[in-house]
């Protein structure tokens, strides 16, 4: 059943086994996966089936270090963050989960072996037909290119199969089946305003929720999961009562190590009309039909990590076609067109692409029919990386003294970025220039940035919306907020869903391993709950 808590009578109590937080792919998988288990599970929402900006105001906050705009990339609405993603999927890498010597706070206590079960069924869970591990071979005629260094490998990432430029959204997907379960009471428009623990605050009995409209109703469970992202699950968890908050930060771990994938420009590519092409041929996002689609980039090795000292890395081409081009040309008439909007320059424009008109017409095919990149002839080159960070403590969430609509502080983000990264970017940067050199496909010139004294500035590495590592997983409670099993340290029935768990987060981007752990806490979920206990 789904219901909207702004219609609904004020003064409620509802009382069920597992109540979930949070309706983004997190949320959903832990209540898809528990259909069938015969467990009452409430999911709670804040925001409803659309996005309203009322709702959405509710994310702003402060940020006081290397700039975070607070409410983008997070979304208050049933299906969360993925409304809007790129669609990437991959796995974390072994060295991820490693202790690293070099990196400072590195370590998971559990290996990428006990996550390969739970990565094959978030495949089935993110629409993949098929599943698949990093190392299966490409379809035909894809092909990854050959490296003569050992410190750099072609890295592939997939996307589910669903058309071109569109990919899986958990709260469209399973909304009817989590409707149709008689055990599954999804609310919506329900912010999590207060918890209620025991005495010693080891417990937490309830939670209760409030609409914008001021409807509210409490919630008792045996078990709580907070799955708002890296930002929020801090917020929330920092404004529970002083003697919950004592036991879940009780070596103060929460909100610190708060970290994302900062990516930026590390070069542009000087190229000629026929390297251009043979780039877009072997460096691209390649659509196919009816299967797994796939983009090719770069990956640092871990071997250049261990040697080298350095955090993991990724980067991707990326083609712009330029202002003059026919190409862009028919974009800018495109648009016209849509939006009835005549502009300066339209009939230069039309003159322009009727003037090139095989090129956008074979690159419209490729597109639409063949599900194909388009092959610019020309375009601008650049090469953009992703970062792993070194997990900082004070890099952290805190509360705001400013409040929300419901009363609530905000949060307050202090992102830092440390030297490591850059000296990653750098080193990472000369390998990728170095093979396209030897492979005949362009000088690249690399960024100023990356040899400067100045600080890093977000013109230089900005954020992705991966909020990383707040409520971290670690073995001993010194050293982070939940343990293996997403259990919050201290209390026993509270978790924690997400990648604010992870305790570092390699350069593969979240949302896969965010799912392939959902569905792990909701096996473990199943089982504590039917044995009546959370003592792990």
């Amino acid at each position: 059943m789904i219901e909207d808590l702004r219609e609904l009578a004020s003064a409620k109590m509802l009382a069920v086994d597992l109540c979930i937080v949070g309706g983004g792919p997190a949320g959903v998988t832990i209540a898809q996966e528990l259909i069938g288990a015969g467990l009452r599970v409430c999911l709670v929402e804040g925001g409803g089936f659309r996005e309203e900006p009322e709702t959405q105001a509710l994310y702003q906050g402060e940020s006081v270090g290397h700039p975070v705009i607070m409410d983008e990339g997070r979304y208050r609405v049933f299906g969360g963050s993925v409304i809007r993603w790129g669609g990437r999927n991959a796995m974390l890498d072994p060295i991820d989960f490693k202790q690293r010597d070099w990196v400072r706070h590195s370590g998971w206590p559990i290996d990428l072996s006990d996550l390969y079960p739970y990565y094959a069924r978030a495949q089935d869970v993110n629409s993949f037909p098929n599943r698949w591990l990093p190392s299966d071979p490409l379809p035909a005629p894809m092909k990854l290119p050959g490296f003569k260094s050992e410190d750099i490998n072609p890295f592939v990432w997939r996307y589910a199969p669903l058309g071109y430029r569109k990919y899986v959204n958990h709260g469209i997907k399973y909304r009817r089946r989590l409707q149709q379960d008689p055990n599954t009471y999804v609310l919506l428009h329900a912010n999590l305003t207060s918890f209620e623990g025991n005495e010693d605050g080891s417990i937490v009995n309830a939670v209760t929720v409030t609409s914008l409209n001021k409807n509210s109703i409490t919630i008792r469970a045996k078990a709580f999961v907070l799955c708002c992202g890296g930002i929020e699950n801090v917020r929330l968890a920092l404004q529970a009562p002083d003697s919950v908050v004592s036991k879940l930060n009780a070596f103060d771990n929460l909100g610190r190590y708060f970290a994302q994938h900062p990516r930026g420009l590390v070069a542009t590519l000087d190229t000629t009309p026929d390297t251009a092409k043979r780039l877009q041929n072997l460096f691209s996002v390649f659509y196919r039909r009816g299967g797994t689609q796939y983009e090719i980039g770069f990956a640092l090795s871990e071997q250049a990590q261990r040697k080298q000292r350095l955090v993991n890395a990724s980067a991707a081409m990326y083609y712009e076609a330029r202002p003059e081009s026919a190409w862009k040309s028919g974009s800018r008439l495109k648009s016209a067109l849509k939006s009835r909007t005549p502009y300066k320059g339209i009939f230069r424009d039309v003159i322009n692409a009727v003037g090139d008109a095989p090129t956008v017409t074979t690159n419209f095919g490729r597109r639409v029919f063949l599900g194909q990149p388009a092959i610019l002839p020309n375009p601008m080159v650049t090469i953009i990386v992703d970062l792993e960070q070194e997990p900082d403590p004070e890099s952290r969430v805190t509360l705001s003294h400013e409040k929300d609509a419901l009363g609530m502080n905000r949060a307050k983000v202090n992102w830092r970025i440390a030297e490591i990264e850059r000296a990653t970017a750098r080193y990472f940067n000369t390998l990728i220039a170095g093979e396209l050199k030897q492979l005949g496909l362009g000088q690249a010139k690399a960024e100023p940035w990356l040899t400067s004294n100045m600080p890093i500035g977000n013109e230089d590495l900005y954020g992705t919306y991966h909020h990383i590592g707040a409520t971290r997983m670690s073995k001993d409670p010194h050293d982070g907020v939940v343990n293996e099993n997403c259990r919050a340290h201290g209390v026993s029935n509270l978790y924690f869903g997400g990648c604010s768990v992870f305790p570092t987060g390699g350069h593969a981007n979240p949302t896969l391993t965010i799912v392939a752990l959902a569905i792990r806490l909701a096996d473990h979920l199943r089982a504590q709950l039917r044995k009546g206990t959370h003592s792990k």
